[in-house]
C-alpha cells in the first residue's frame, strides 16, 4: 500500500484555517476584535517556530466549547463559504491523482479534528489524522489532547499509534508539507514533497534534493 499524507494549511489550503475561523465569528459577531488579534499572534509564534500550545489550543477549545450546540453548523458553513473557495484546482487535481492512482489518503495536521473533518471530508480523504482534544464528563472538550498536539514530532508519534491501530503496513510512504515545523516526518518518509514551503523549509529541501512543487494557481 502506498500511504499518501497530507498536511492541511498552507499545503493544500493556502491559507491558516485557525485564524480564518476567528475572521469568519468576529464578522458573525460572535468573537471579540481583541481575540482576533490574539489568534494572529498565535499564527505568528507558529510560523516563528516559538508557539506555546496550551495557549494556542486552548484558545480553539475555549472558542468551540463557547459556541455549543451551534458549532457543527458554523463549522460546516464557515468550511463552505471560507475555505473550499480557496482550494486551487492544483491542489484538488494532485489529490484525484493520487486516488486514480488507488493510494490511501490521509490527512494529517495540527488543527483539532473538529474543523478539520469537513476539509478531510471536502477532499475524500480515506482517513483524518489531527490534534484532538479529550471529552470532559458534561460532554465539552478538555483542554486535554489525546497523544497530545499532532505537530512537529508529535505528527510521527500520531502516525504511528494510527498505524498500529489500523493495523497498517504501508510499502511507500510520501509526504506534502509546506512548514519547517514538519521536518521530522519530511525526514523519514520516501517521498518527501515540498509544497510552498516556508523559507527555512526551502533551503532544507534544496539541500536535501527533495521535491517542491506548487499549488498555487
Amino acid at each position: 500500500m502506498h500511504l499518501v499524507l497530507f498536511d492541511m494549511d498552507h499545503t493544500l489550503i493556502p491559507n491558516d484555517t485557525g485564524y480564518l475561523w476567528a475572521q469568519f465569528l468576529q464578522e458573525k459577531g460572535l468573537l471579540s476584535s481583541e481575540q482576533v488579534s490574539l489568534r494572529k499572534e498565535i499564527l505568528a509564534d507558529y510560523f516563528a517556530g516559538t508557539l506555546d500550545l496550551s495557549r494556542a489550543y486552548g484558545f480553539e477549545i475555549d472558542i468551540l466549547n463557547g459556541l455549543g450546540h451551534r458549532t457543527d453548523d458554523l463549522l460546516q458553513e464557515f468550511v463552505q463559504t471560507k475555505v473550499i473557495p480557496l482550494i486551487t484546482d492544483k491542489a484538488i487535481t494532485q489529490v484525484q491523482q493520487h486516488k486514480s492512482n488507488g493510494d490511501y489518503l490521509v490527512m494529517i495536521t495540527a488543527t483539532l479534528n473538529n474543523l478539520a473533518k469537513y476539509i478531510s471530508e471536502f477532499f475524500g480523504m480515506d482517513a483524518l489524522i489531527a490534534s484532538r482534544a479529550d471529552i470532559n464528563d458534561d460532554g465539552s472538550l478538555s483542554y486535554k489532547l489525546i497523544n497530545d498536539a499532532c505537530m512537529g514530532r508529535g505528527k510521527l508519534v500520531h502516525l504511528e499509534h494510527w498505524l498500529t491501530e489500523n493495523s497498517f503496513n504501508p510499502t511507500e510512504y510520501t509526504f506534502y508539507s509546506d512548514s519547517h515545523n514538519d521536518i521530522p516526518l519530511l525526514e523519514q518518509v520516501d517521498n518527501p514533497i515540498v509544497v510552498d514551503p516556508d523559507d527555512k523549509l526551502l533551503e532544507i529541501a534544496k539541500s536535501n534534493s527533495w521535491k517542491i512543487i506548487s499549488f498555487m494557481n
